[in-house]
């Protein structure tokens, strides 16, 4: 059975929350050459799988994969993962190569939850050094948040950090098209409804957009 999705053993001060989870793996990777981020490796295993197994193991209910450039390879690698994690429901949504973006991409995930939940967790395929614990504190960070906040995001630093969390009410908000979120405009503003929640962990920053990034932080040459 997957572990409660709040805090450490101890810590939480509230119930589980029912999680939806969206995995944005749909970019073109321009910047590395051309080439699906889902299927970089690191530490031993795919960035798609390492991130489902992470989601799966903070007590996530289900996850959707938003595919894009390069589907037809990033496919059959997610059919073998969900077959791996079959306690985990994972569902995968594909957004048209021409209209990529990822507010789009995000409207679209939200259109495509078979599951009821309390809150959407985001996170990008592309980030390599999450664990667990670092996820578990962004849930956490949501959970135990003044009433008012409606979105957590970590921040380090200064610097916009993921996965952020966010809940029904904004989820239906994307799901309208209302707003830009994804954009990152949006979360600059610093609405009333905005938590950044501040931390020194880099892990949050930490993608890979470059070959430079590809060299410190995976097994791929």
């Amino acid at each position: 059975m997957r572990e409660a999705n709040c805090c450490e053993p101890g810590a939480c001060r509230s119930g589980r929350l029912r999680l939806g989870a969206v995995l944005l793996a749909a970019g073109e990777g321009s910047r590395l050459g051309g080439r699906p981020k889902a299927l970089i490796h690191a530490t031993g295993e795919t960035l798609l799988q390492r991130n489902l197994r992470l989601l799966r193991d903070v007590g996530v209910d289900e996850v959707v994969v938003v595919t894009g450039h390069y589907r037809d390879d990033v496919a059959p690698a997610l059919a073998a993962i969900s077959a791996e994690l079959a306690d985990l429901r994972i569902t995968e949504v594909t957004q048209p190569e021409a209209s990529h973006s990822q507010p789009e991409s995000l409207r679209l995930a939200m259109k495509g939850f078979t599951l009821q939940s309390d809150a959407t967790l985001v996170l990008p395929v592309d980030m390599p050094l999450l664990t667990r614990a670092d996820i578990v504190a962004v849930i956490g960070a949501y959970k135990h948040a003044p009433e008012t906040i409606e979105f957590v995001g970590p921040n380090v630093g200064g610097r916009p950090g993921n996965p952020v969390l966010f809940s029904n009410r904004i989820a239906a908000r994307i799901a309208g098209g209302e707003g830009d979120f994804g954009s990152g405009a949006w979360r600059h503003a610093s609405p009333d409804w905005v938590l950044e929640w501040q931390t020194d962990n880099p892990h949050y920053v930490a993608d890979i957009d470059t070959p430079a990034d590809l060299a410190r932080w995976t097994d791929d040459i």
